[in-house]
């Protein structure tokens, strides 16, 4: 486990007496990773603090609402004050994790003018770099440090629910999805799924599915397999390259179920397509 953070005393104490009257301030803020051990927080009580969570790669496992859920890379956690915290990282998960804990008698108006929750923005590198500039400042103490962190902060905020509504902007998911297409026949042969399609988009895995849906007209499932058909397609009239060489290519390590849903989609196995161009001018033909 890595573990680097800053806290607003050098001691890391976590009350502040003398900021208590203060609208907002951070007490202290963070990032770990866990590689090598699983990690678990039980406070059935919460603490006096709020805290927002940022999951920056692999994933989580919160007890929210009285049950267990898996809260994917790009997502925020909030905890207010007093309310249960029980959530574990397992190093299988290889996740990467912002935390930042603040407090005052303004936090809650903030939290609520910025419509903070537990939500999916998607990863982005301006977000995790306030986090490192606020961890900065509160581990070095230079002049103003206090200053410079509320303004990274109040950046921060903001910066979270623009993140959040961007995903509801039809104009940019259709460029972001364009931009997938683009990624998705230079690379057709890499492990996508729907949630590393969806992450690519910062958006969720449901609402990526239908977004992608409604600009292409096919399941994202369905057009990287199609993509994969096609390419397979062009490498079998290549000479030299065998089927299961042809296989591993489009990103299908097991040859016989590669053949099997290549006849699926074409009719006729990659044996007797492959060398074959009138097959291919027919194909293209149809």
């Amino acid at each position: 486990m890595i573990r680097v953070a800053g806290h607003r005393k050098g001691n890391g104490s976590a009350t502040y007496e003398e900021d208590a009257d203060l609208p907002l301030y951070v007490s202290c803020c963070g990032y770990q990773n866990f590689l090598t051990k699983d990690f678990s927080i039980q406070r059935p009580t919460g603490r006096l603090d709020y805290q927002i969570l940022y999951i920056h790669k692999g994933c989580g496992h919160f007890f929210i609402d009285n049950e267990w859920q898996t809260i994917p890379a790009g997502s925020i956690v909030v905890y207010l004050p007093s309310e249960p915290q029980i959530y574990t990282y397992y190093a299988k998960d290889t996740p990467e994790i912002y935390w930042i804990h603040f407090s005052g008698t303004q936090s809650l108006d903030y939290l609520q003018r910025y419509h903070i929750h537990n939500c999916y923005i998607g990863r982005h590198r301006s977000l995790t770099q306030l986090f490192d500039e606020i961890i900065l400042e509160l581990q070095v103490h230079k002049p103003f440090f206090k200053d410079f962190t509320f303004a990274s902060f109040f950046k921060m905020l903001p910066m979270i629910e623009r993140y959040y509504q961007s995903q509801f902007d039809s104009t940019d998911n259709s460029a972001m999805i364009e931009r997938l297409i683009v990624e998705l026949n230079k690379s057709y042969m890499d492990p996508w799924s729907i949630a590393s399609m969806a992450q690519y988009c910062h958006l969720s895995s449901d609402y990526f599915s239908h977004q992608f849906k409604e600009n292409t007209g096919s399941s994202p499932i369905q057009f990287l397999y199609n993509l994969r058909i096609e390419k397979a397609k062009e490498l079998l009239l290549t000479e030299g390259l065998t089927v299961s060489e042809v296989a591993a290519l489009v990103g299908y390590k097991d040859p016989l179920y590669f053949s099997r849903i290549f006849k699926k989609a074409t009719g006729v196995s990659p044996k007797r397509f492959h060398g074959n161009r009138w097959l291919m001018d027919e194909s293209l033909s149809l």
